[in-house]
């Protein structure tokens, strides 16, 4: 056995909590200390359905029970803690990133958007729906409708049809592109 230069196998043991027979293989070892490789990543049950989340997550479904649900559908063998978990942090950054609300007088502003809403299969071919909303500044009252396209002349027919229904034009109406 070699010379041990910290003192006896049994003192390393009580200061370092490692079994004798760990300390004497690494005294008795060329290198002495232990060298590590780095393990590969292992694939983690809720990888291959991160895609899914996100798409729901957009979606504005936050619920993890709900989610999980879904999730077992799909072939999910993970439980519903490895989903929460992943799912807080997703929440956290989900309110960091909203935008701040700014008020205005009534009747003084509208902000209209378009979205995707997703196809419409017609005679075999597929069609993108868009969604229009217009929401009005200072009681939020909003108005949507979906249209097959967001030509110039439907954008104007649609914040026609929104002041139409609310009986008043506010003074201005921003769309973004």
């Amino acid at each position: 056995m070699g010379i041990c230069l910290f003192g006896s196998i049994s003192a390393i043991r009580e200061l370092t909590g490692y079994d004798r027979k760990t300390v004497r293989k690494y005294l008795l070892s060329k290198e002495g200390v232990p060298r590590y490789s780095e393990r590969p990543m292992q694939a983690r049950k809720l990888d291959a359905f991160k895609s899914y989340l996100e798409d729901r997550r957009k979606a504005g479904v936050w619920n993890a029970q709900g989610l999980l649900r879904e999730l077992r559908q799909r072939g999910y063998g993970g439980g519903y803690t490895i989903l929460k978990d992943w799912l807080h942090p997703q929440r956290t950054a989900g309110c960091v990133a909203a935008v701040r609300r700014f008020e205005t007088a009534p009747g003084q502003q509208a902000q209209g958007d378009w979205g995707h809403w997703g196809y419409l299969e017609v005679d075999g071919a597929a069609h993108p729906v868009w969604g229009f909303t217009i929401t009005l500044g200072y009681s939020r009252r909003m108005w949507a409708q979906a249209a097959l396209d967001q030509r110039r002349g439907t954008l104007l027919r649609m914040h026609e049809a929104a002041f139409q229904e609310w009986g008043a034009i506010p003074r201005r109406s921003y769309t973004t592109a």
